[in-house]
């Protein structure tokens, strides 16, 4: 199941680390804007592959980075996962520094080399989005953008506009869930069930009365719809392709089990830090957005940050106050993977999001 619309490519940036990504290629004639999207957890950069025969008629350049484990991007050696083996926050905040450097240097190569159009506001440039998981990979980016060298943090300010979460957990922002949500699925001992345990969630429709109203209790937390769930039609070798059973119980086990202190560093760093932003790209903007039909712990998690965004200090310290240029959008359309089951859709709510 390769996508006859985008080409794999793959990018060394150093040390032997190889990133491989779709890309749909160049709109020719035109300032054309880049997307660059960073996958979950358990799904791979094939997932977004229906986006990218829509590109170019929305004058943009769509590429899907698959992250470090997930083949063929190279795996992550032990020395890699030192950081979140030990278990200490020391060791996962410095992993997660190390990634959003990496990412980083190839966000500014790809630019250099491909000669994309610098940004313009939100024309041109770059808009960096992360799905579920990924959004962990792009709010460290942003995190770290002190670690950079000067070369790159020049260059990443000249391309890089946007920074957009798509369904964020909470506990990624450095949030509890909510005691409602049924986190029974993470107990369950055998990774080829948890997968498929996950998946079955992940990929549905939540049936929420409202999704705009900030109340928990218009919210679905646990239970399906009866619409089909996405992916539905594909056979066990076409979701093979699209997806990473080991890197799930593995790597991504590892990262999403990191301490609530490491996220919430990152998100405090990400947004909450008046000094870093006004150093760093201070002109970037960060948005979130959530599906109509996504679970309900993701929906709820754009209620919290928005109360946070109105006064962080109670989370994020006392020193934390709204640095960048943040907005929330919440769409009445959609689950999880709405790039998949509703692609031309998807495409108009991220556009619509960036544009804010």
């Amino acid at each position: 199941m390769v996508p006859t619309s985008a080409q794999l490519e793959s990018l060394t940036i150093g040390d032997d680390v190889s990133y491989y990504y779709f890309d749909s290629g160049a709109v020719p004639g035109n300032i054309y804007t880049t997307f660059v999207f960073i996958h979950g957890m358990g799904f791979n950069g094939g997932v977004f592959r229906k986006l990218f025969p829509l590109a170019a008629a929305h004058n943009l350049r769509i590429v899907s980075l698959y992250r470090r484990d997930y083949d063929p991007t190279t795996s992550f050696r032990d020395a890699d996962l030192a950081g979140p083996i030990s278990g200490t926050v020391e060791g996962q905040e410095g992993f997660l520094r190390n990634q959003a450097v990496d990412i980083a240097i190839f966000l500014v190569t790809f630019a250099r080399e491909q000669n994309i159009p610098p940004a313009q506001g939100t024309s041109g440039g770059i808009a960096l989005i992360g799905w579920s998981l990924g959004s962990l990979f792009t709010h460290a980016v942003v995190a770290y953008l002190d670690a950079l060298p000067s070369n790159i943090i020049s260059d990443l300010e000249r391309y890089l506009h946007t920074m957009l979460s798509h369904d964020a957990s909470s506990t990624l922002l450095g949030l509890p869930y909510p005691q409602i949500h049924n986190i029974d699925i993470w107990s369950e001992t055998d990774i080829k069930s948890r997968f498929n345990i996950f998946r079955e969630w992940v990929t549905a429709y939540f049936p929420h009365q409202s999704v705009t109203s900030g109340n928990i209790d218009d919210l679905e937390f646990n239970k399906f719809s009866d619409n089909t769930h996405t992916m539905h039609e594909l056979s066990s070798k076409e979701l093979a392709e699209l997806t990473s059973i080991k890197t799930f119980g593995g790597s991504d086990m590892l990262i999403a089990r990191s301490q609530q202190d490491v996220f919430k560093t990152l998100a405090r760093r990400a947004i909450f830090d008046t000094a870093l932003a006004q150093k760093f790209l201070p002109n970037l903007r960060v948005r979130y957005m959530s599906g109509g039909a996504s679970p309900g712990v993701l929906v709820w998690a754009l209620y919290e940050i928005g109360k946070c965004l109105a006064d962080p200090k109670p989370v994020y310290g006392p020193d934390a106050k709204t640095a960048r240029d943040v907005k929330l959008k919440f769409q009445t359309e959609g689950n999880h993977f709405v790039f998949w089951d509703e692609p031309q859709a998807a495409l108009g709510q991220y556009i619509a999001t960036i544009n804010l």
